[in-house]
């Protein structure tokens, strides 16, 4: 019996992220995957473009195990060259489109990127700083708002021009290779590169059945930037069970309106800052929203009165919260529809691929109930941070990951999140949870969002601050928020100031930004 190449070894039963659109389009070619404005790809198209651009990408000299960058907000180009790179066993690197300059001249020379592709309205920010990335072979640009490109500029679709073939790029590539650079946002120090390997997304695909419940006739509404990795993990997962994804270039609240209404969504997946806001959006309740079956939220904590005010809205949906982040391909836990009525401050069970636990400073296992940080092992865990051996194996020890989140655990195994690490606030001698005041605002029937954080105080240590933003139509001052707190929790967790304030800084993800708030109020 003759023995194959390595490479007929390797395509014969290896299990990698960039076939999973190949196998889709095989069961499902003529049904769409993506729309993205008036663009429409059936699973069949995209695949073929994908294709084409994979043997565009090696023809321009990238090969497996490269770096390639890519700073856009959300579009169907965005995708195309992902899942190109992601066939030839090439590194996509996205890059946040808020950041500037300096902080893309390190994530582009960290990761070592050989080809750099850029939206047009973005390029202002790359210009500057182009001459000194020396390993960058290719500029290209991605044309989205028309804006003039310099010249020398390569133009993205012509990595999948017709004269490129659309037969799968046959390379050797294994489930222990990095898929994905994602880098982090670097609050604390320079942004680590997470290295998120092609079975760190394929082992998650199940879960998205199991835990998220998706379904095939799913139409999601994608909003979520791609740079983030749960962006990228939704699109797979719709990718991987046939459902259709309508991609926004950044959430829109009238656009998600009018694209639910018109392709029957059935799933959203938003900040909890979008719940809030899209009931004040003029017209609202003309709407037809009947189609949405799920509802998911992330990035705070979503008030009761918010869920209940959506369950008039939308009488039957489905509510779901879940924990997760870049290192872990997102997945951590998840909990969804009775289960969160019963438990609305957990963060549920840990999902088909995960297993969690709560650690102390000594790492043995704590007893139920005891806030401890938030370790997790499974394949979903990333292979590590790119050319950061001691930072990974710090991350990494004792054979599980650890999350620098502090979080408890009740008997029946349902995660409770309870603040980040460096989000403790030390006031007075107590150890005060950010996340476990703001969750007791959220009560408050005048709040609609609120930020916890703290501040350096000669008396206290830390003084803790609350950024609040009042409910529409309602008028809040601090005595206000303070006589409530007093009446509502422990002394030591009450706000020594409070601030009111039109909107919280967030990010594209939902994340409130409170190094800008302490930033602001440290004075």
């Amino acid at each position: 019996m003759r023995k194959g190449s390595l490479l007929e070894q390797n395509l014969l039963s290896r299990n990698v992220a960039g076939d999973i659109l190949l196998k889709s389009a095989a069961r499902h070619p003529d049904k769409r995957v993506l729309r993205f404005r008036d663009r429409n790809y059936t699973y069949r198209q995209l695949n073929d473009a994908v294709n084409r651009c994979a043997h565009g990408l090696m023809e321009m000299g990238i090969q497996k195990g490269d770096r390639a960058a890519i700073l856009s907000h959300n579009s169907d180009h965005f995708i195309i060259y992902w899942w190109a790179l992601m066939k030839i066993g090439a590194v996509i690197t996205p890059v946040n489109w808020m950041l500037k300059g300096e902080e893309i001249r390190y994530i582009i020379e960290h990761a070592e990127a050989r080809a750099f592709f850029v939206e047009d309205a973005l390029i202002p920010s790359v210009v500057g700083i182009k001459d000194e990335l020396k390993k960058v072979r290719v500029f290209g640009a991605i044309h989205l708002a028309g804006t003039e490109v310099p010249e020398g500029w390569m133009d993205i679709e012509d990595l999948w021009r017709e004269d490129f073939p659309a037969t799968e790029p046959e390379i050797e590539i294994n489930h222990d290779d990095v898929a994905t650079l994602l880098y982090t946002s670097g609050t604390e120090a320079a942004p680590k590169g997470v290295m998120n390997t092609h079975m760190n997304f394929v082992s998650t695909i199940p879960s998205a059945q199991a835990d998220l419940l998706i379904q095939r006739d799913e139409v999601l509404l994608g909003g979520i930037p791609l740079y983030h990795v749960a962006g990228m993990w939704m699109f797979t997962a719709a990718c991987a069970l046939g459902a259709l994804t309508l991609l926004e270039y950044v959430p829109d609240l009238g656009e998600i309106l009018a694209l639910t209404q018109e392709e029957k969504v059935t799933r959203w997946c938003w900040p909890t800052t979008v719940y809030i806001n899209l009931p004040n959006m003029p017209g609202f309740a003309t709407y037809d929203l009947a189609s949405l079956r799920v509802c998911q939220l992330f990035g705070s904590p979503a008030p009761p009165a918010l869920l209940d005010r959506w369950r008039e809205i939308v009488p039957g949906v489905a509510f779901m919260n879940s924990y997760g982040q870049t290192e872990m391909t997102p997945l951590g836990s998840t909990i969804s529809g009775t289960e969160l009525d019963k438990r609305p401050d957990s963060v549920g069970r840990s999902m088909l691929p995960v297993e969690l636990k709560i650690v102390g400073p000594d790492d043995k296992e704590l007893p139920r109930g005891e806030v401890g940080e938030i370790v997790a092992r499974g394949p979903n865990i990333m292979l590590g941070y790119y050319k950061e051996e001691e930072k990974t194996a710090q991350t990494q020890r004792n054979g599980w990951h650890h999350t620098g989140d502090l979080g408890r655990m009740d008997e029946e195994g349902y995660l409770y999140f309870v603040d980040r690490l460096k989000d403790m606030i030390k006031t007075g001698g107590e150890n005060v949870a950010s996340a476990d005041v703001e969750v007791a605002l959220f009560r408050h029937p005048k709040i609609s969002d609120v930020s916890i954080i703290g501040l350096p105080d000669e008396v206290w240590g830390e003084a803790i601050m609350a950024v609040v933003v009042p409910a529409p139509g309602e008028s809040l001052d601090e005595e206000e928020v303070i006589s409530w707190s007093k009446e509502n929790m422990a002394r030591y967790k009450v706000p020594k100031r409070v601030a009111i304030v039109d909107e919280l800084p967030r990010n594209p993800s939902g994340k409130v930004l409170k190094r800008d708030l302490r930033k602001k109020y440290s004075s």
